[in-house]
């Protein structure tokens, strides 16, 4: 299995549904990413998205 990688960017923004950012390690220029209110949420949308087919 890849390895994820996660961020806690929190943007400048009201909403909250983004705070964390999910991505397969060396594969950051595909632009595969996740979202989510926290880091599990943002690893799931990434795997939901996508995951090991790809």
């Amino acid at each position: 299995m890849k390895q994820i990688v996660t961020s806690h960017i929190y943007p400048p923004i009201p909403i909250r549904d983004f705070d964390w950012c999910a991505y397969f390690d060396g594969e950051e220029e595909r632009g595969n990413y996740g979202y989510g209110r926290t880091e599990a949420e943002a690893k799931q949308d990434l795997l939901d998205n996508y995951g090991e087919d790809e």
